[in-house]
């Protein structure tokens, strides 16, 4: 039998074995900067909502959802939806990493707030959602995941710095089956009040392990000269990496 597959969203980068592609959005093109829709030939376009896809339920096999969910109000509604009509599927969104760390550099500039929400996963079934304000974007855990990431974040410029780590770190990947969790949060969560996981974590452990990926080495050698202090902040908090390598390397 054949495999049903359904493209969220899909804009200008669809997902080549989509047999259905929903997009809100097929003109203007506003949340994909202006870029044309592209619709793969074998799939068939339907103009529709996330919040109420118009499938039945269990309609099918995989639900392909990429760079969606950051920008909707209600996300826990869209995840509802996502899980009622697959039955699995794969979530992709900007990593609180990139999200924060870009915002930080200019909290005025409008092209950071058309994404509403640092989406994480702690783990394999639970998604969590904490809005991305300017308040929250300069709001960091008191446990020392968030300090180790408050003073990375002002030891650089996220804009540049960013090209040097692996998509890894700049991305939240998630992979479902069935069905998953969702959290949404009113603000950003404080580990050692709330006594639940927060997102610092998970963007400190992304960013160790982009620091220690030998084939990213050169991209490594290259970020070390150019914020000398990051290094310095690594030695601070205990993480070996490659940063701490000779320069004859």
């Amino acid at each position: 039998m054949a495999r049903r597959i359904l493209d969220i969203g899909a804009g200008h980068n669809p997902f080549h074995d989509a047999t259905h592609v929903v997009e809100l959005d097929i003109k203007e093109g506003r949340e994909r900067g202006g870029n044309q829709l592209i619709v793969p030939r074998s799939a068939k376009l339907i103009v529709g909502n996330v919040k109420a896809l118009p499938f039945r339920a269990g309609s099918f096999d995989y639900v392909y959802a990429s760079h969606v969910l950051e920008h909707v109000n209600s996300p826990d509604f869209a995840c509802q939806e996502i899980q009622r009509v697959g039955s699995a599927g794969y979530v992709e969104t900007p990593s609180p990493l990139l999200e924060q760390g870009l915002a930080l550099q200019d909290l005025d500039s409008a092209e950071h707030w058309t994404h509403k929400w640092f989406v994480f996963a702690p783990n394999k079934d639970l998604l969590v959602f904490e809005p991305k304000t300017r308040q929250e974007v300069a709001r960091f855990c008191s446990c020392s995941d968030g300090q180790f990431m408050q003073e990375f974040f002002s030891s650089l410029d996220m804009r540049s710095a960013q090209h040097c780590f692996r998509r890894a770190a700049k991305t939240t990947i998630f992979y479902w089956k069935s069905a998953f969790g969702v959290e949404v949060r009113k603000q950003t969560l404080d580990c050692r009040k709330d006594l639940r996981v927060c997102r610092f974590r998970g963007m400190r452990m992304a960013l160790v392990a982009s620091c220690n990926d030998p084939f990213r080495l050169h991209r490594l050698l290259r970020f070390r000269k150019m914020f000398p202090q990051s290094r310095e902040i690594f030695r601070k908090y205990g993480h070996q990496t490659l940063l701490a390598l000779s320069r004859s390397v």
